[in-house]
């Protein structure tokens, strides 16, 4: 039997790369799904088959250059004037159709799917000819651009494939299809990949809430039941649970940011980034403003803010240590009898987290080691922190929200749509009262044609909802300090 040849050997190698790398790709989806950090055997794993991939590479190109050698041995070296001339008659390789695989940071795809719509005026055909020229490294942009010019609608098609409802003379969508499936793919890939961007700048990405899906009802236990010693022949005590439902809406963070023509340019790198940067701080707001509001929930809207219906604690008498720790410890005292506190994290805004850090005992050491003015600790307890929350005091302090992850329930499928219009006229206001269901005209605040102005609006819409999984699980402080002064 014949042994092995190189270039077997070679194939051979990158399957088992190819493989491990898939691999280490549905441990990571698995963890972003689930909206958490990958646990230790997953890290274990992931590592694992990262060092065995770097082996791989290694054996890979040694075999290659072994095989380069035996080509040159085999074929002796023509003189001729173009240095590729002869590479597609030796290996079949054809220069011309060789991929330049971008490595994009993340948001950019989404960015430069935005600017193609904009440039193009919301026209999907000109959209893609535009992707095409310009991006034309950036597939799934390319795919997705394609696909809408070609009638697909994107949206109806995700909708059909979650409910898994289709006509009988529908083919079914396979990952191949020019615009039936494929299209769902590549968007996903730019759309999760702006939502990876977003999710560590919101609270919600920070956060490790209990994930479910969209539109379910969830039976909860408010009250736990108890359990009795019985006596040989006696009758057995009945004990008795609470329980209430939850049910997820389908709800959505809607946000416009409208920005000159000129920073959607397509000569200037930078602009990408002002264009993403730009969408994600107008999710983040709202989002970040919401989700500890006390807001109530509007049916079909949004959903009520974690606030809502929460009476807040006494805060600090003062701004010394010993009241500060006595102000969070009345945080916790709701919880010890409820058996609360599973996945407890503090919510508060860098100014709070800002004077916890710098905050020092009579000796002049740290009152509150691990917090930083970006987060950490406090207490063993992480510290999650958002300008946002600012709003949200009543008495001109800061607040220090304390809750338990553990009993807040998040819906998120990972998604953002985007729509862009350079012929809209917008309402510039982050209360606009238009609407057109009932028709409502706005009025009291100026309309800002983006034609006019030479503008353009570009709206961003991400389905999400969040609910307690049972009352208690927030704990609040609306007045706390956030400067070292005692008054």
């Amino acid at each position: 039997m014949a042994g092995k040849t190189i270039a077997e050997q070679i194939e051979g190698l990158k399957q088992t790369r190819d493989s491990l790398n898939q691999k280490m790709a549905e441990i990571g989806q698995k963890a972003m799904d689930e909206d958490r950090s990958m646990n230790t055997a997953e890290q274990a794993e992931f590592d694992d088959n990262a060092a065995t991939i770097e082996k791989l590479d290694g054996d890979i190109k040694r075999y290659s250059q072994l095989e380069a050698m035996q080509g040159q041995k085999a074929t002796p070296a023509q003189p001729q004037a173009n240095a590729h001339a002869d590479v597609p008659a030796r290996s079949g390789v054809d220069f011309a159709q060789v991929k330049t695989v971008e490595k994009l940071e993340p948001g950019i795809a989404a960015a430069r799917y935005a600017m193609c719509l904009v440039k193009a005026k919301g026209n999907p055909q000109v959209a893609y000819q535009l992707a095409q020229r310009h991006y034309p490294n950036t597939e799934g942009v390319v795919k997705t651009l394609k696909a809408v010019a070609e009638g697909a609608d994107l949206i109806e098609m995700r909708k059909m494939v979650a409910s898994g409802v289709a006509k009988a003379t529908v083919p079914a969508g396979t990952t191949t299809g020019e615009t039936w499936a494929a299209p769902l793919v590549y968007q996903d890939t730019w759309s999760g990949d702006f939502v990876s961007f977003l999710r560590p700048r919101t609270l919600i990405g920070q956060a490790a809430f209990r994930p479910i899906p969209f539109n379910v009802r969830v039976p909860g236990a408010t009250t736990g039941g108890t359990g009795y010693w019985v006596g040989e022949g006696k009758a057995k005590p009945v004990t008795q649970f609470g329980f209430n439902d939850v049910a997820s809406s389908f709800t959505k963070v809607a946000a416009i940011a409208v920005i000159t023509q000129e920073l959607a340019r397509f000569s200037d790198p930078s602009a990408e980034a002002i264009v993403r940067d730009m969408l994600a701080d107008a999710v983040i707001a709202r989002i970040d403003t919401s989700l500890f509001s006390a807001s109530a929930a509007v049916t079909g809207v949004s959903p009520a803010g974690l606030l809502n219906g929460v009476t807040p604690v006494a805060g600090p008498a003062d701004n010394s240590q010993d009241e500060i720790i006595c102000a969070i410890l009345r945080l916790w005292e709701g919880w010890d009898a409820t058996n609360l506190g599973a996945r407890p994290a503090y919510y508060t805004t860098p100014a709070v987290a800002r004077m916890l850090a710098w905050l020092r005992d009579p000796l002049g050491n740290r009152a509150f080691p691990g917090v930083t003015m970006t987060g950490g600790d406090l207490g063993g307890v992480p510290v999650r922190v958002s300008n946002y929350l600012a709003d949200l005091a009543t008495s001109g302090g800061h607040p220090l929200i304390l809750v338990d992850e553990a009993e807040i329930y998040i819906a998120d499928d990972g998604s953002v749509a985007l729509d862009t219009s350079t012929e809209a006229s917008i309402e510039m206001s982050d209360t606009p009262a238009g609407s057109s269901s009932p028709t409502v005209t706005a009025s009291g605040t100026m309309l800002v044609s983006m034609f006019q102005t030479n503008s353009l609006a570009i709206r961003a819409e991400r389905p999400i909802w969040w609910g307690s999984r049972r009352s208690g699980a927030v704990a609040y402080i609306d007045d706390f300090p956030a400067s070292c002064a005692v008054s």
